[in-house]
């Protein structure tokens, strides 16, 4: 099993960082992992279809924007990651939490897939970050 939580903060409006975090479409400009994101709004703010991993491979994905929370969790139904990814935008911070078992094979490298996986939460935040920033100062 595959868990951490990598959170970083910020002095931006968080409105603006959470219209980043929100938008489905831009999931892979962020996280460089998923390399294409093929879904449908299948009721009101959760979207489900296939998701393209980086190393490649497919699954299939559910992803709900819970706009109360100000939280985007993606839950891997299929493939060769189970589990879930949430990225909440609170008080100041960005979190992403991990809780993900890999499947076959993948659990052999599950502690190096981890570190893999960390080191894509940071760099998928902090482009977040930057393009909020971008954004606050383009206003």
């Amino acid at each position: 099993m595959i868990e951490f939580t990598i959170e970083k903060s910020f002095t931006l409006p968080e409105e603006v960082v959470w219209t980043i975090v929100r938008d489905v479409n831009s999931i892979p400009k962020y996280w460089r992992g998923v390399r294409e994101l093929d879904v449908k709004e299948v009721s009101k703010n959760i979207y489900e279809g296939k998701i393209r991993f980086a190393f490649p491979s497919n699954g299939r994905v559910r992803i709900t924007v819970d706009e109360n929370e100000k939280s985007l969790t993606f839950e891997y139904l299929d493939g060769p990651i189970r589990g879930y990814n949430k990225v909440k935008v609170f008080k100041g911070k960005i979190i992403s939490e991990w809780r993900v078992r890999m499947s076959g094979l993948l659990r052999l490298s599950e502690n190096w897939n981890k570190n893999h996986f960390m080191q894509g939460t940071e760099h998928a935040l902090e482009r977040i970050l930057n393009d909020a920033i971008r954004t606050v100062d383009n206003t």
